[in-house]
C-alpha cells in the first residue's frame, strides 16, 4: 500500500472564512490549512510566479511532513505552448528550489490548454527539457492527447498521467510514474468547479483510490471545487471514509 495524500487546489479563498477558517479569518491561512490537510496544490504559480522568498516562507510556515504541488506557469503551457520554454522553465525551477531543498515538494502539474492538440515531436522535445529528478504530472484537456503514443511518452519519461473527474473527460486510472495524481474538478455548469460532490459520488472513488495505492508508491489527490469551501469539505469527507489520519487539531470542518 502506498501513501495517500488528499488536499485542495489552493488555500486562499475569501469564501472559506467561516466554513473552513474561523469566522473572523485566520491570521495565516496556509498555516491553518496545514492543520487540516497534509498537502496543497499551488494554483498561483500558474498565473504569476512569486518571488523565491515567498516560496521559502511557505516552507517555514508548514510542518515538516507537509507537501506542495505547484502548477507550471501558463507562459509555458498556454502562451509558448511547450515551445522555446527554457527561460520560463528556469524561472519556475528557481521558485520550486526552496520547497525541493526542504524535502516538501510533491510534483509539478503541467495543465495543458484545451486548444493544444497532441503533436508527438513537440511533446518529446519539451519532455526532454525537464530535469530527470523533477516529478511532473501532466493533465490533458484535449482529446487528441488520449492516445497510446501520448501515454507511452509519459511512461518513457516517468511523468504521471493526471486522473481527472470533470465533464467531457474520461476517468482513466492510468499509472505512468512512481506516483499517481488525481484532480476532482466537479461537474458544475457553466463552471466545472462550482459543484458539491455528494456522499455517493465520493464513495464511488474509494475502490478506485485503493486500487491506485496498489500500483503507485504515492497517490496525490486534490479537490478543485473551491466555491463555498466545498473542496475542503469534500476532501475531508473522503479522507475520513478512507480512514486517513485526522488533522493535528480541531478545525472549522469538525464543527
Amino acid at each position: 500500500m502506498s501513501d495517500l495524500l488528499l488536499g485542495t487546489s489552493g488555500w486562499d479563498y475569501p469564501e472559506w472564512v467561516g466554513r473552513v477558517y474561523p469566522p473572523r479569518g485566520a491570521s495565516d491561512k496556509l498555516q491553518y490549512y496545514a492543520t487540516l490537510f497534509p498537502i496543497v496544490e499551488v494554483n498561483s504559480t500558474f498565473y504569476r510566479l512569486p518571488p523565491v522568498g515567498v516560496a521559502a516562507s511557505w516552507v517555514r510556515r508548514t510542518p515538516g511532513k507537509f507537501r506542495f504541488a505547484a502548477k507550471f506557469p501558463q507562459t509555458i503551457t498556454h502562451d509558448l505552448r511547450l515551445v522555446g520554454t527554457d527561460d520560463e522553465l528556469q524561472r519556475f525551477l528557481a521558485v520550486l528550489k526552496p520547497i525541493r531543498d526542504a524535502g516538501k515538494f510533491a510534483a509539478a502539474l503541467l495543465q495543458l490548454p484545451p486548444s493544444l492538440p497532441f503533436e508527438a515531436a513537440t511533446v518529446r522535445r519539451f519532455y526532454e527539457t525537464l530535469p530527470k529528478d523533477l516529478p511532473v504530472a501532466v493533465e490533458f484537456r484535449e482529446k487528441s492527447w488520449l492516445v497510446p503514443e501520448s501515454v507511452e511518452l509519459l511512461r518513457e519519461f516517468r511523468l504521471a498521467y493526471v486522473i481527472v473527474d470533470a465533464p467531457h473527460l474520461p476517468i482513466a486510472l492510468e499509472v505512468t510514474a512512481p506516483f499517481a495524481y488525481l484532480r476532482w474538478h466537479g461537474h458544475g455548469s457553466p463552471l466545472w468547479y462550482d459543484y458539491t460532490y455528494s456522499a455517493d459520488e465520493l464513495a464511488a472513488w474509494i475502490p478506485r483510490l485503493r486500487a491506485l495505492t496498489e500500483r503507485a508508491a504515492t497517490v496525490y489527490g486534490f479537490f478543485n471545487n473551491h466555491f463555498r469551501g466545498d473542496a475542503a469539505v469534500n476532501a475531508r469527507s473522503l479522507a475520513d471514509e478512507l480512514g486517513l489520519p485526522p488533522p493535528a487539531r480541531r478545525s472549522r470542518l469538525d464543527l
